[in-house]
């Protein structure tokens, strides 16, 4: 998948200000949907879960929504920290939430015209695979751990205010998107 499609499914790239930090995220995407045989024709296919009968959240949805609603609540909310003076960046926060699920991308495959577990989904859980990704593209270390540590791996893990934030934005929702549906 090229930089335009990338953009095309994810306008929100175009808000990250820094050149550099959006080229190696956009560079860390294209990777991942390689890596799991994903494209613009079946990247629709990818779900945002396969532990929820009869989900139909895709990936494209989860990540669109988790990234609107960041950016939503950071210019919102920026001010507190600002006030407080503590470090809080749009750029961060965007960035991670657009490439928190990044993983997802190769613990989910495409195969034979359909999404499918890959070989190592049960050793590899995306916040790890999905870390891995953010370092080979060159991301900075406050992204990859906003990613390392997105999901229940960061219970115990040490956050950033950005890591803290996309967290619970991902998780309500995910909450919402599996509402009354039934767990495997």
């Amino acid at each position: 998948m090229n930089k335009e499609q990338i953009i095309s499914l994810f306008p929100e790239f175009q808000e990250i200000q820094n050149s550099n930090l959006r080229e190696s995220a956009i560079r860390a995407m294209q990777t991942a949907m390689e890596a799991g045989g994903w494209s613009m024709e079946n990247i629709s296919a990818c779900p945002v879960t396969m532990n929820w009968k009869d989900c139909d959240v895709s990936w494209v949805e989860h990540v669109a929504d988790v990234t609107d609603i960041c950016i939503m609540e950071f210019d919102k909310l920026e001010k507190f920290y600002s006030r407080h003076h503590v470090p809080f960046s749009r750029d961060v926060v965007i960035t991670g939430a657009l490439l928190h699920d990044i993983g997802k991308l190769t613990e989910f495959i495409y195969r034979d015209g359909k999404a499918v577990h890959g070989e190592s989904f049960e050793l590899v859980r995306h916040p790890l695979s999905g870390a891995l990704l953010a370092a080979k593209a060159g991301l900075p270390d406050n992204i990859i751990h906003l990613i390392a540590t997105h999901s229940f791996e960061g219970d115990k893990s040490y956050q950033t205010q950005e890591s803290s934030f996309v967290r619970a934005i991902d998780m309500f929702v995910f909450k919402c998107s599996v509402q009354g549906l039934e767990k495997r």
